[in-house]
């Protein structure tokens, strides 16, 4: 504020000074700063330099001009910086722009049910809802922002998933005449544990929104997600040790599902719905795979 000041009344002095024919150029060191000062056509100019480490001031870049002009002082600034300097990193930086991130959970895992509907998080089939599970990584994933504030983006990823659905009350399922059933084990037999297991590889795209909250980023995203299922196979351990009661249950290989994500900073939560059943119409019962839980971000 003091070396404004000082230009000020240095530029009023030199505009009377001016009708006194000085000379035209002048240069003035002031608290360790160059000054030039230059009077042509009634406009006086007068520039600032920083001095360096050196004190050498010859080859400074210019940080202050001011021209006095009919009782007029117009300034100009010029902030200067290094990459050399460190800079807070808790600073706010007003112009760096948003940069979009997709999300999708490096490891989920949700609990399952072999639904009656899409979209619909209940079942009919005697399920132990405790010991039905998936668990899942995404391999890659990438997106693009479709928005000028990159708040708005679209998504993809690639990755597979373990999914298992364990049966309750003496049920497997089985192909029987060509059919798949859920139906109660054979007479004379008890099913300490039944279960239905398979392997899957997804592909969801999605639309995600999000922004910066505090120090962690918040997003919500859904979509659609492609999904190949392999070694679809049902299994039962009775008589002490494991059987397999059948590996071809007229299953859908390929699926379709809704995807949605919603989380804060490294923490998700993941919620997924078949849109087309688990197996094929009419040849087994028409159920939905489901599932819900969380997710790890990073």
């Amino acid at each position: 504020m003091k070396q404004m000041i000082f230009l000020l009344l240095l530029m009023a002095s030199m505009t009377a000074m001016g009708q006194e024919s000085i000379p035209q150029d002048t240069t003035v060191y002031f608290n360790g700063r160059k000054l030039t000062i230059h009077e042509k056509n009634g406009k006086i100019k007068v520039k600032m330099y920083e001095a360096n480490a050196t004190n050498d001031t010859i080859e400074n870049p210019q940080i202050f001009e001011g021209v006095y002009l009919g009782g007029r002082s117009i300034e100009q600034t010029t902030i200067v910086s290094s990459p050399f300097i460190k800079k807070n990193p808790f600073a706010p930086n007003k112009n760096k722009r948003y940069r979009f991130d997709p999300h999708y959970a490096a490891f989920y895992f949700g609990f399952g049910k072999l639904s009656n509907n899409s979209l619909q998080y209940s079942t009919s089939i005697p399920q132990i809802n405790s010991k039905s599970w998936e668990w899942g990584i995404n391999l890659f994933y990438g997106g693009i922002a479709i928005t000028p504030n990159n708040h708005w983006g679209i998504t993809g990823s690639f990755g597979f998933a373990r999914s298992v659905y364990t049966l309750d009350d003496n049920y497997g399922f089985e192909k029987v005449g060509g059919i798949t059933v859920c139906q109660p084990a054979s007479d004379g037999i008890n099913y300490s544990k039944s279960w239905l297991r398979y392997w899957s590889f997804r592909i969801p795209v999605s639309l995600e929104w999000q922004t910066r909250f505090g120090s962690n980023r918040t997003f919500i995203s859904a979509g659609p997600e492609f999904e190949w299922r392999t070694g679809i196979t049902s299994r039962a351990k009775y008589d002490g040790s494991k059987h397999t009661l059948s590996n071809d249950l007229n299953t859908h290989p390929l699926g379709l599902n809704l995807l949605m994500q919603a989380g804060y900073g490294c923490l998700g939560f993941t919620a997924r719905f078949a849109l087309t059943s688990l197996f094929e119409k009419n040849e087994g019962p028409n159920v939905y795979p489901t599932s819900i839980g969380i997710g790890l971000y990073w």
